[in-house]
Order: structure tokens, then sequence, then C-alpha cells
């Protein structure tokens, strides 16, 4: 039998973790975070947060490590807001999917381009043959 509460508890972590980032979180280095999706393990004991911070190599580093730094708090929220026998460890990830889908739709782009190229090339050739 399939159960479907790692993935209810994963939503509910979701909403209530953004919630927090957008009430009650000042520090500066958090501005401007997206979560993007959290993962639950199937005992619920780990939460994987994915997040998507705005910013350089550099920058993401530093969000990274201040919400590492910070991760003690977030389970203590989840845990006053959640349900659950045991307040899930939380880990804090980037959310490479963006940048990937950003570069996927670069190079779609510049194959794009070299098809219009290729285009315009074969239709000057039939022009000039009589």
């Amino acid at each position: 039998m399939t159960t479907h509460r790692p993935e209810r508890v994963s939503e509910r972590i979701h909403q209530e973790i953004s919630v927090i980032f957008a009430r009650e979180v000042s520090d500066p280095r958090l501005e401007n975070l997206n979560v993007t999706r959290v993962d639950v393990s199937g005992d619920l004991r780990i939460a994987k947060i994915f997040v998507a911070p705005r910013g350089d190599a550099d920058a993401t580093r530093e969000t990274i490590d201040a919400l590492t730094r910070a991760a003690g708090y977030f389970r203590k929220r989840l845990a006053q807001s959640l349900d659950l026998r045991f307040a899930p460890e939380v880990r804090f990830q980037v959310d490479q999917s963006i940048e990937k889908g950003e570069h996927f739709l670069q190079v779609l782009e510049q194959v794009e381009a070299e098809e219009r190229q290729r285009m315009k090339s074969t239709n000057k050739q039939m022009k000039r043959k009589p």
C-alpha cells in the first residue's frame, strides 16, 4: 500500500517555510529567496528544502550558509506548526533546475538561430539557380 503522507507533509512544510520567510525572517541574505520544493523522507525525519536564491555564486553560498546556521530555528518553527511526532531535520539545498532550464532555453535559442541562418542560405541558393 502506497502512502501519500510524505507528499502531504512536504506540501505543508513548503507552505509553512514560505510563510516564515515572508513574515519572520529579517536577514538580508535571505531576501528574494524562493522555496521551489520540499522533499520529505519516507519516515518524515528529514526535510530537504530546495531554494532558488537570486545572485551570483558568492551570494548563493552566503545564503546557504545563513540557512544552514538557522536550520534549528526553522525546525523549531515547523515543530510548532506541524502536528507530527518528530519535527523533521531541515536541510537546505540550492535548486539547480532553474539554472538548467535557463541553459536549455539558451541552447534552444542558439539552435533556432542556426536553423534560421541555414534556411536563409538555402533560400538564397534556390533563388540563384535558373
